[in-house]
């Protein structure tokens, strides 16, 4: 991506010993931060816990093949729903690795997810979410709350010496 004239990025590298002496108080804040996506998801789709997970799984999945293209089109960097095409996919077995679970535990739950509209399969073995999920959590919220949260540990860390912008 090209920078904007007048933007500059900054770099926050951690400080070991910064870190150190406020740990707790960061491991809780980034912790539950970590816990806010899964439990939005599980209210915002009826979810229990474990088929949550493997939304957000199918769900960042979704994502990553577009995120990680050498140079991905910048028109899909927003909410708008990416067509089929540019998404990628996970397989039911990669799930079951990634997330610890039972092979069968995963396929149950996958199925139920593709009769509630939550996830589609293109092909066998090739999960992903249905386009606009994006455009819908944003609808909710859960994104830009997840940024907020998100600036607000690395200010916390900032103020507390645990981090440092970075040459």
């Amino acid at each position: 991506m090209t920078e904007e004239p007048g933007t500059r990025h900054v770099r926050l590298v951690l400080e070991n010993d910064g870190y150190a002496a406020v740990e707790r108080l960061l491991a809780y804040e980034i912790g539950s931060q970590a816990l806010s996506v899964p439990l939005a998801l599980q209210k915002r789709f009826g979810l229990r816990a474990e088929p949550a997970q493997i939304l957000l799984v199918i769900f960042l999945a979704s994502i990553q093949r577009y995120i990680r293209a050498v140079n991905p089109d910048p028109a899909y960097l927003d909410r708008s729903p990416m067509p089929g095409e540019v998404a990628g996919g996970i397989s039911r077995r990669r799930i079951a690795d990634v997330l610890g679970l039972p092979f069968e535990t995963v396929r149950r739950q996958v199925n139920e997810l593709i009769a509630d509209g939550h996830v589609v399969e293109h092909r066998r073995g090739h999960l992903n979410t249905p386009p606009g999920r994006l455009e819908l959590l944003s609808a909710d919220g859960i994104p830009r709350v997840a940024a907020v949260r998100t600036i607000a540990i690395s200010n916390l860390m900032l103020r507390l010496g645990a981090a440092r912008i970075g040459d």
